[in-house]
């Protein structure tokens, strides 16, 4: 079975756990890859990968000739979310805690079953709560307002309020066999209203991104749908898009 998270994170969690610590201080440079490689048995591309986390947290930062630098002990306020492939999925959720106060089992028909891409009729476990940056200190105001669509095949994995430190399609996986393959994603700009401010300490009104993300399994069908609102200012969003030089033209 796949692990559940990537191992790199694990990597990047470790190091991090390491600045905390003090055993790299900030303004200090972190050891050679070869030397983090050999510390933690892994391959140097796995430590590149870690850094290179670790950096998108401005944790850290690079600078040729030189090495890399701890910056930080945590991560700046604003989270900010490289999303390249499924992978980065997994790097979100396991830098973050979802924080879930409320259960409810939902029965889709209409317009939402339409939006959840399910028959009339198809039972869903409904999670609403908050997510926030893993901090000690706790201080950290909450990174967004969420409410999660499980399935209710799968309901069993979060249906009690809990703290969900691994993602809960990643759940799902492990306890059922069911792997996410695909997520379809929607963007768009909306006004945070009472019911998402309150829970994250902000004005009603305040300029905010949403995020719908729909989780896809092996047989096309919805496993989980996730609606995240974002504070404007509480989150970044960045993508990397490369152009294919030399693409394949179909004959004429």
């Amino acid at each position: 079975m796949p692990r559940a998270v990537p191992l790199y994170l694990d990597v990047a969690q470790q190091i991090h756990e390491s600045i905390r610590a003090g055993r790299y201080a900030v303004g200090s440079l972190l050891p050679p890859e070869p030397d983090l490689a050999l510390a933690f048995g892994v391959s140097r591309q796995t430590i590149r990968q870690a850094i290179g986390h670790l950096r998108s947290l401005k944790l850290l930062s690079a600078r040729k000739g030189i090495g890399t630098r701890v910056e930080s002990k945590e991560p700046k306020a604003a989270y900010y979310q490289a999303l390249q492939s499924l992978t980065d999925v997994f790097q979100y959720a396991h830098a973050t805690v979802l924080r879930v106060t409320q259960v409810d089992r939902v029965v889709a028909r209409g317009r939402q079953a339409l939006e959840l891409s399910c028959r009339p009729g198809h039972e869903w476990l409904r999670l609403t709560g908050v997510r926030e940056i893993t901090s000690p200190d706790g201080a950290r105001p909450p990174l967004c307002f969420v409410t999660v669509w499980v399935d209710g095949r799968y309901g069993a994995v979060a249906d009690q309020p809990a703290e969900h430190h691994d993602a809960i399609f990643t759940q799902i996986e492990a306890r059922f066999g069911v792997p996410a393959t695909e997520v379809l994603q929607d963007l768009e700009a909306t006004l945070l209203d009472a019911s998402s401010a309150g829970p994250l300490g902000a004005k009603p009104g305040g300029p905010a991104l949403r995020i719908i993300r729909r989780y896809v399994g092996p047989s096309g069908e919805s496993i989980l749908v996730s609606d995240s609102i974002y504070p404007a200012e509480r989150f970044r969003y960045s993508m990397r898009i490369r152009r294919d030089l030399n693409p394949e033209i179909p004959p004429g």
